[in-house]
């Protein structure tokens, strides 16, 4: 067979938007903001966001010992692309699931989201209508807003707001911690070719053969590239892209280099889970989400005089030391929506499998205070490049999934927030009976939606910006055949 061609990622670092290579850790603000544009100003839409694409940090700019010092990032659900005027080709249409939406009626079905009563989606909105844009942005601690200037008679906007206490010292490190107190952002793959350089020999060392149970090949996450399967992601096309000489591969590339988001706003019942901490003590808790409160794994002990690295924190397997679930449940939160090796026949097809489900996550906690409501919640991102085989896979088949694991209840942080469904029991094995407690409804959706996160000369195209071929799109280099 003919030899495919992909381009090298090392050379698209510039059309990469940089959410795809960091979290932005050492920046600890971060807000959110949610367009609808409003019908008869598209133009003037279109010229703001021009405006603000200067802000939006590449991947070249980050990696290798360097930081930015604010960060920004756009991306437009399927409504906002039609509504900038973006036509997909026949030939190379978008994927069903981010035409349709996270908003749609099937999606809600296919992702058990019964009974929904959101505040906005990618579909519709009590009261925008559909979010059409996505602007993320990150500042130092403290810091104030980058965009401070939208026009409320362009765009309807929703805003979610940083959490400024979300950020705690941790073995002398400021530390990513969401509402209910444990440590967030840790089990993050580690995307092939993307990772920094000085970073991966440091990781080897520590973890050894571990390393490469996170290492995933980056078409998992980034179209245009080899994925699990070394098959080139798909990329669907635009009309008016091809035609204007900025894409020179076959079947056309206006998605190389973007990604999609699967994005929720949800809201943690913060009460409900320190009433059950209180009930049932820490350690219970921890077994609940499946780790301690300090990110370690459940079962390791902490030296404050010799931390670990999170890439020690990460390195484990269940099925070689916890197959039964003796420390970590098996219906715990993180073993669904990482089961590692402990789903397949044996290790290394669970790791292989567990693979082609991963999830590159880029959410903060947020806060929200008004009149009618205040609360904590995690504004929730994930990039992938398969929203089918990636998030809505995960979500239906692990997270809400009754029978997962000989399982028969769905996950108890992340599960069902319907509470006439919701598991009456946890069970966690260990007693000669087991051990059941009683569960709450910790977590409600708010919102959601698909959003295609574009390369950086994609997002030119969409916001009407002349698109230098030369500056931002290398040429594709031969990779063996398949």
């Amino acid at each position: 067979m003919k030899a495919q061609e992909a381009p090298h990622l090392r050379d698209q670092l510039k059309d990469i938007q940089g959410m795809l290579r960091s979290g932005y850790g050492w920046l600890q603000s971060s807000r959110f903001w949610l367009l609808s544009i409003r019908d008869g100003h598209e133009d003037a839409a279109r010229a703001w966001l021009a405006a603000k694409s200067g802000l939006v940090v590449s991947a070249a700019r980050i990696g290798k010992g360097k930081r930015v010092e604010n960060a920004v990032a756009i991306a437009f659900s399927y409504a906002g692309l039609t509504k900038l005027g973006c036509r997909e080709t026949e030939a190379h249409p978008f994927p069903t699931p981010f035409r349709s939406g996270m908003g749609s009626k099937l999606r809600e079905q296919l992702l058990r989201d019964t009974p929904r009563d959101w505040r906005w989606s990618d579909v519709d909105g009590a009261d925008c209508g559909p979010v059409h844009v996505l602007i993320a942005e990150w500042t130092p601690k403290g810091a104030g807003p980058l965009i401070t200037d939208i026009d409320e008679k362009v765009f309807c906007v929703i805003k979610i707001e940083n959490d400024p206490c979300s950020f705690h010292d941790i073995g002398g490190e400021e530390k990513l911690r969401e509402a209910f107190g444990f440590r967030d952002g840790l089990a993050q793959p580690v995307i092939r070719g993307l990772k920094q350089d000085d970073d991966v020999g440091k990781d080897r060392d520590e973890i050894g053969p571990l390393y490469d149970d996170r290492l995933v090949s980056p078409g998992e996450f980034i179209l245009g590239y080899r994925n699990e399967y070394n098959e080139l992601t798909y990329c669907p096309n635009v009309e008016g892209w091809t035609q204007s000489g900025h894409a020179k591969y076959p079947g056309g590339r206006f998605a190389l280099n973007g990604s999609y988001l699967a994005v929720r706003q949800i809201k943690q019942n913060v009460k409900a889970f320190d009433a059950f901490r209180d009930a049932y003590g820490q350690e219970v808790c921890n077994k609940v989400m499946g780790r301690q409160d300090n990110g370690l794994p459940l079962g390791w002990k902490y030296d404050p005089n010799n931390p670990i690295s999170d890439s020690q924190a990460d390195a484990f397997r269940f099925r070689v030391e916890d197959a039964n679930g003796f420390v970590c449940p098996r219906g715990a939160h993180i073993r669904r929506v990482n089961p590692r090796d402990s789903l397949g026949t044996d290790v290394e097809s669970s790791i292989t499998s567990t693979k082609l489900h991963r999830l590159l996550r880029r959410g903060r906690p947020y806060l929200e205070e008004s009149k009618d409501d205040t609360h904590n919640g995690i504004f929730f991102i994930a990039c992938n490049a398969d929203l089918e085989r990636q998030f809505e896979f995960i979500h239906q088949r692990w997270v809400r999934n009754p029978g997962f694991g000989t399982l028969h209840a769905d996950d108890p942080i992340a599960g069902t927030d319907d509470p006439t469904a919701l598991p009456k029991t946890f069970s966690m094995p260990g007693l000669a009976s087991g051990q059941e407690v009683s569960l709450a409804a910790f977590t409600k959706t708010l919102g959601g939606g698909y959003f295609f996160l574009p390369g950086i000369a994609a997002l030119k195209f969409i916001v009407g910006l002349p698109v230098d071929a030369k500056e931002t799109i290398a040429e594709p280099a031969k990779v063996a055949a398949v």
